[in-house]
């Protein structure tokens, strides 16, 4: 009984979607894509946790959910996920691969398009009334497109 009730309270718990962050962002270089063969870092800067205290039916309900872990989905056929996630930083030595999640495109996906990046958080939502606590399941998604380029350089004489 009281699990049914707060299957129905948790849906007033907002979960975030992740935000879908890569680092060096590839929107503020010269040519506006990120580069084949560059070590890119991926984050979310979304809240890692979110909370709310509930009532209903005359009951209090204290509902916390914690993102776990955010899969990403490259568009490239490469899956990662990661538990751990460090915002890239304007101070990183050029090429340096993220020391928690990052990716390398190892194929352009221009001329013809971009590639999507699907990025999903699992979430873990306690739960706890009258002495009475559990774990509901979670999960939210987003996307967010990425062009990849190569760079050639031409030597002349």
């Amino acid at each position: 009984m009281v699990e049914q009730v707060v299957r129905r309270v948790d849906v007033s718990l907002v979960l975030p979607d992740p935000t879908i962050r890569v680092g060096p962002d590839p929107s503020v270089n010269e040519w506006n894509m990120a580069v084949v063969g560059y070590p890119l870092w991926l984050w979310s800067d979304s809240p890692a946790v979110v909370s709310r205290t509930a009532s209903r039916d005359g009951l209090s309900f204290t509902l916390t959910g914690r993102r776990t872990q955010v899969q990403f989905d490259m568009g490239d056929g490469t899956t990662l996920t990661c538990s751990e996630m460090t915002p890239f930083d304007s101070s990183v030595e050029p090429a340096t691969p993220s020391p928690t999640c990052g990716h390398v495109y190892e194929t352009a996906s221009l001329p013809e398009g971009r590639y999507t990046i699907r990025a999903t958080s699992t979430w873990s939502v306690t739960w706890s009334s009258l002495g009475f606590s559990g774990v509901l399941p979670g999960q939210t998604t987003t996307t967010r497109t990425l062009p990849v380029g190569e760079l050639q350089s031409v030597l002349r004489r």
